[in-house]
């Protein structure tokens, strides 16, 4: 019983950090991307500590809070389409071939950036966005696509780098 009381009041702590760090993007502007990577670190102690299932439910209340309280919507959006990538990245680290997984990587960082983006312009149609994305010329467009996923590769070692540090201060082997 205290064990998933624990790992409960985590769960609620890191949800309501993600979500300050969501909040802060409309705070603080140009920072589209790197709030909702903050906000997504927040889940590797809830990988590390807690069952999937909380780790999992974590994840999808910071992404609904973060959608009704923050201000800057396209940063909530990059939270809910990749935010979840620290409770995928041991499995597909597993993956034995090095350029199958760094193919599966690419893959699911440009699909899901694609369909957020597809999302965002079509349905939603958040005005600032379709407004930027209509008036930039389209090797800028292609520019920023590729600075996006150099900066996913980017987060993908920020990602293991933090859990290692984790790992080692919670006496944890590394």
């Amino acid at each position: 019983m205290a064990k998933k009381t624990h790992e409960l009041a985590l769960c609620g702590v890191l949800c309501a950090l993600a979500v300050a760090f969501l909040w802060l993007s409309g705070v603080i502007p140009l920072s589209t991307y790197a709030w909702p990577i903050l906000a997504s670190t927040t889940l590797l102690p809830a990988r590390e500590e807690c069952r999937k299932s909380y780790a999992w439910s974590c994840f999808a209340a910071a992404a609904v809070l973060g959608l009704l309280l923050c201000a800057d919507k396209e940063a909530a959006l990059v939270f809910c389409f990749l935010g979840y990538y620290p409770l995928v990245k041991p499995n597909l680290d597993a993956i034995s071939p090095k350029a199958l997984r760094l193919l599966a990587k690419l893959g699911l960082c440009a699909v899901s950036m694609g369909v957020m983006y597809a999302l965002i312009i079509f349905v939603f149609k958040l005005p600032a966005v379709v407004q930027e994305f209509s008036e930039s010329a389209a090797w800028l467009l292609w520019a920023t696509a590729a600075m996006g996923l150099l900066l996913f590769f980017v987060y993908d070692l920020l990602i293991d780098r933090l859990a290692v540090v984790y790992r080692r201060r919670r006496g944890k082997k590394a």
